[in-house]
């Protein structure tokens, strides 16, 4: 079958409630909604995951306006084709990366309905049955954090992943009374997003978390210190889990040659797609490295691509992920639910993504 039209429609998702980490404070988020159609109807769903981004709905401009007369009549299984056609297209900033793994994502979803399969027996078949997923505790009052703690051990999450990286002294307070608030085998996690400067301060701070339970850093150092994070991945105890440094297979494997990383977050929508994140898992796989998942955050359809890759990956880490960035949402545009349950999140086995879009919602969201 041949592409008959592809279109992206600009949303603006409202957030539950403001979240905060060290980067910043979000009460929605930019996305752009991908939808390409065949000549006999039937359409396949992608999402252009943008929160980080000022300006975000430009790309999805750019997207209409100058990629998708170039994919028309292309064949919808053509993905390696039209991922190169996409290279040439764009000038490789992020914000095309992210629009590159919207389409792509789109065709898989196509290629899935296609052919009745779900996604991720398209990426090789099926490695489990459900995916572990972290219990996030943003940035907040103390007390608020250790209450958000509790609630999230109360809805069986097992491992907590605690945002860091403003005040030093308060998070070392926050992790001390989280772990004494929570049940020991409950783990504990750290994500800096790059906050800390020197790799002395990084490794105090690590030391003294570690000695408090937790066993992952994320991102401790600004992503270009390679060096002083290998540094740090010898000279502490905790594992280091590296994520802004890591956007596509160039960067992975400059963090695994200079063995910076214990494992890797792994994000289909900065790799470019899903092609992009499973080159990833597998060049990590080389180097006996697992990987986990990220989430920017996208909501269900962004979501449900995460999921299908973490069901096919074999090396995805035992420790959790993080693909439940569509819980943060108060609206989204398709008609299922996903469902995390005891701390696990599973996918349906139904045809494509598992996901079908409301037109009806899309509308209500869509900006002009």
């Amino acid at each position: 079958m041949k592409i008959a039209s592809v279109e992206v429609v600009p949303v603006r998702l409202p957030h539950y409630k403001a979240a905060s980490d060290s980067l910043g404070t979000y009460s929605f988020s930019n996305h752009g909604i991908v939808i390409i159609r065949t000549e006999s109807g039937l359409y396949g769903a992608g999402e252009i995951a943008l929160a980080w981004f000022g300006g975000a709905h430009s790309i999805c401009r750019e997207v209409n306006e100058f990629w998708a007369d170039q994919l028309i009549g292309q064949e919808v299984t053509d993905i390696a084709a039209i991922s190169k056609k996409l290279d040439e297209l764009s000038d490789f900033s992020k914000r095309h990366l992210l629009a590159k793994a919207g389409i792509e994502t789109a065709l898989y979803d196509l290629i899935g309905k296609m052919t009745q399969l779900p996604v991720y027996q398209l990426l090789g078949g099926k490695s489990r049955t459900r995916i572990p997923i972290t219990g996030a505790i943003h940035i907040d009052s103390l007390d608020m954090m250790v209450e958000t703690a509790k609630q999230r051990v109360s809805e069986g999450f097992k491992e907590l992943k605690i945002k860091v990286g403003l005040d030093d002294e308060k998070d070392l307070k926050a992790i001390r009374q989280i772990r004494n608030a929570i049940p020991d085998p409950v783990l504990l996690r750290v994500d800096a997003n790059m906050a800390w400067r020197t790799k002395k301060q990084a490794k105090k701070l690590i030391d003294e978390m570690f000695a408090f339970g937790v066993h992952i850093v994320e991102q401790p150092l600004r992503d270009d210190c390679l060096d002083e994070l290998s540094w740090l991945r010898d000279n502490t105890e905790a594992l280091i889990l590296l994520d802004e440094s890591v956007w596509d297979i160039c960067d992975a494997k400059r963090c695994l040659e200079k063995g910076a990383a214990d494992l890797l977050h792994v994000y289909v929508s900065e790799a470019g797609g899903l092609n992009g994140a499973r080159k990833i898992f597998e060049l990590a796989e080389l180097y006996n490295i697992d990987c986990t998942l990220g989430s920017m955050p996208e909501a269900r359809i962004g979501s449900s691509a995460s999921a299908q890759l973490g069901i096919a990956m074999g090396n995805l880490s035992a420790f959790a992920s993080d693909v439940r960035g569509f819980t943060a949402y108060r609206e989204d545009v398709v008609h299922e639910e996903l469902i995390i349950a005891d701390g696990y999140l599973t996918i349906p086995d139904t045809p494509g993504l598992g996901v079908t879009i409301d037109f009806e919602k899309l509308k209500k969201l869509a900006v002009q």
